[in-house]
């Protein structure tokens, strides 16, 4: 093969008088699958679940991996995909992974600034399979304003993690997007709360509870780095004589593509 400086002249000057079939753009791998893929991977000192340590306080990976399709019907869309982090139950290395895989539909209300979703939610373990479970789980979202976005989801198990029965967690979360000068970088307020009921509470190893969280979150491009302070009402006694269930500081530096 013969490279030379001087073909690319007249490679350029072949397409600049070629026919519009040979000048089209070039179609990228995979145009022919409708839907959009997105994604990201997370690294955080801890993994927190509704107020409880999934990992007994060591850091965890996250990624994600979805798939979203605009069925042309109102404005609603189906998507799926799959969640996944590493756990640490202290069960004698019974489970390492966790993998969430969801689907359903989700939509907005017209332009009243008001969206919803339902999704379905299989929570797996691959190595403990008594652990697996289902959650279905409606929400609710709405945005008065630019900056402010109000959430409400509510999620319903009809046997929990570990095979701990009927389950029902409602929860509620504020985010506020604090204005930066030129737009350096976003900056966002975010707070939350929940209620778990449990059917079998001794199993689970937990009463009924609260959590709660704030965070503050700095993003730039597709990189977020974020900040939350967790906590329960449960102490000690009612953690399964644990510390799972104590105060906690969080800290997430996560990509998104």
């Amino acid at each position: 093969m013969i490279k030379s400086k001087h073909l690319l002249p007249i490679a350029v000057a072949l397409v600049a008088v070629a026919p519009p079939a040979f000048a089209e753009e070039e179609k990228e791998p995979g145009w022919w699958i409708p839907g959009e893929f997105t994604g990201g991977v997370s690294l955080t000192n801890n993994y927190v679940f509704r107020g409880i340590t999934q990992t007994d306080d060591d850091p965890a990976i996250q990624g994600n991996i979805n798939y979203t399709l605009d069925t042309g019907f109102e404005g609603v869309k189906v998507f799926g995909g799959v969640w996944g982090s590493n756990v640490d139950f202290n069960d004698g290395d019974g489970a390492h992974v966790e993998l969430d895989w969801s689907f359903g539909l989700m939509g907005d209300v017209g332009d009243t600034g008001l969206s919803y979703s339902l999704a379905g939610i299989y929570y797996q373990y691959p190595a403990q399979g008594d652990y697996n479970y289902w959650e279905v789980a409606p929400g609710l979202t709405y945005m008065p304003l630019d900056w402010l976005t109000l959430v409400g989801q509510y999620f319903y198990s009809p046997d929990f993690f570990n095979g701990t029965g009927a389950a029902n967690y409602l929860a509620g979360g504020v985010k506020v997007g604090i204005p930066i000068p030129d737009n350096w970088f976003t900056l966002t307020l975010e707070g939350y709360t929940g209620h778990q009921w449990i059917d079998d509470n001794t199993k689970f190893g937990t009463d009924d509870y609260q959590d709660w969280k704030l965070g503050l979150s700095v993003g730039i491009k597709n990189i977020t780095l974020s900040a939350y302070y967790t906590d329960t009402d449960l102490d000690k006694r009612n953690c399964g004589g644990t510390n799972n269930c104590d105060a906690r500081a969080v800290l997430a530096l996560s990509a998104t593509f």
